[in-house]
């Protein structure tokens, strides 16, 4: 027979006997639709996991933060700009961006209240655009470097008066401020350097610090919140890195502390490409500095989330192994059923091949409707999963985090292994009763009927 005649005649004996097909490739869809939805939340919490690293400038960042003496026999090599310039030689770098925490050395204040618990960090201002900063206030273009504050949205919660009391601001349900007694964007601020010794009581809490010649100052903007970027952003003021640098000198004076170069906090590394990255850490690992860049906690991620996805799937197998007992009763019930015809397909000298074929034709069938049916329900329940996902989400402000929501996603290969893991299950359980038919004796088959 012609695999197009098997397959009509298997289509044909499944609508003969409607009802029990139908039950059986109920069982299949949801067998299959367990297999996939629970694969799926897996890849959908990867995705969800793995997509705060989804910019170019933090996957292609490596950040720097000290000497590892170990590596260097126990030389210390300086982390100031000669290291800058070194790292800036190096292969496939396109830009270096060290960053200082002057928070001991710089006073920020408006009028009675001083900004005491936050960080003051320094960066160079004309590369934070290009790190993946942005603004939700004010504007980069014609950014005075020298008389510019950059505010973290929440920052203002970090000031306060000689008392230890902060000023008034109110939070919206989104814990949003929304009204403050300090208006970042139009307020006049000031900036000096700190008297080290001054900025510390007994207890070593922070205290309202003496500090040098004092100068007004004003905010050029406010960050967006973005953890991708710096997970800083939010509670920090950020000053330029060459302003930072002439206030920390005049602080180690006003202090009478000797003047030394400036160490820097953090260096981070921007690779031109991300497959660039890890040569360029390695390159740094083996000359002595401590490295850490997105792609270890990416890497270590998706070996977790393997792990979960087998897991998950193992546990929808077990609803597809139930449904390959319901196609095995089925084909042995046809099989019984079917005897009579069987027995005349072998006196008129039909292939014991063709009649095996027939009913692992039928099981083969009931596995593919069942699967692609299975596949239209997962996708159909992925959709609505992932809607109510991220209406909640924006209900609580998650999107704002830089991170995308999904909880389930359906890649094109798990809709097809779906399929074919459902015609394979249904051929499977066919073998038996397919076995099981050519078994029968024509003869016995005809006499019985």
């Amino acid at each position: 027979m012609k695999k197009s005649d098997l397959f009509s005649m298997a289509i044909q004996n499944l609508r003969n006997r409607k009802t029990r097909t139908r039950l059986t490739v109920i069982g299949v869809v949801i067998g299959t639709c367990a297999i996939v939805i629970m694969v799926s939340i897996g890849i959908g919490i990867d995705k969800t996991i793995t997509s705060q690293y989804e910019s170019d400038s933090a996957l292609c960042a490596i950040e720097v933060h000290g000497i590892n003496t170990e590596k260097t026999g126990g030389k210390e090599i300086p982390f100031d700009d000669a290291a800058v310039e070194y790292f800036k030689s190096i292969d496939n770098v396109k830009f270096v961006s060290p960053t200082l925490q002057v928070s001991e050395y710089v006073s920020i204040g408006r009028g009675k209240y001083f900004f005491g618990w936050g960080n003051i960090k320094a960066i160079d201002f004309d590369t934070m655009q290009e790190i993946g900063y942005s603004l939700t206030e004010g504007s980069f273009d014609n950014l005075d470097k020298r008389n510019s504050l950059l505010f973290g949205k929440q920052s203002i919660t970090d000031f306060s008066d000689s008392q230890g009391k902060q000023p008034k601001f109110k939070y919206d349900e989104n814990y949003e401020i929304i009204e403050s007694e300090i208006d970042i964007m139009n307020d006049i601020f000031s900036i000096a350097p700190k008297i080290i010794s001054s900025s510390y009581d007994d207890y070593g809490n922070s205290i309202s610090p003496q500090t040098g010649n004092t100068k007004k100052i004003k905010a050029a903007g406010i960050l967006k919140a973005d953890n991708s970027v710096d997970y800083e952003t939010s509670y920090s003021i950020y000053i330029d890195l060459e302003l930072a640098k002439e206030l920390m000198r005049e602080s180690q004076k006003l202090s009478n502390l000797p003047s030394s170069k400036f160490q820097y906090s953090e260096i981070n590394v921007y690779v031109d490409n991300m497959q660039n990255v890890k040569a360029v850490k390695e390159q740094l690992q083996d000359n002595g500095f401590y490295c850490y860049s997105s792609d270890d906690e990416i890497e270590y991620t998706k070996k977790i989330m393997r792990i979960v996805q087998l897991v998950l799937g193992g546990i929808g197998a077990i609803s597809m192994f139930v449904a390959a007992f319901g196609i095995s009763n089925t084909m042995v019930m046809s099989v019984m059923e079917r005897t009579k015809e069987i027995g005349i397909m072998k006196v008129l000298g039909c292939d014991i091949k063709d009649i095996k074929a027939i009913f692992l034709y039928e099981a083969g069938t009931i596995g593919l409707l069942g699967g692609t049916i299975g596949i239209i329900i997962s996708y159909i329940l992925s959709i609505a999963a992932n809607a109510v996902a991220r209406l909640v989400a924006s209900s609580m402000n998650i999107g704002d985090m830089g991170i995308t929501i999904c909880v389930s996603s359906i890649p094109l290969w798990l809709a097809a292994a779906g399929i074919l893991f459902s015609v394979m299950i249904g051929v499977i359980a066919g073998l038996s009763p397919a076995k099981r038919s050519v078994k029968v004796s024509a003869l016995t088959a005809i006499h019985n009927e």
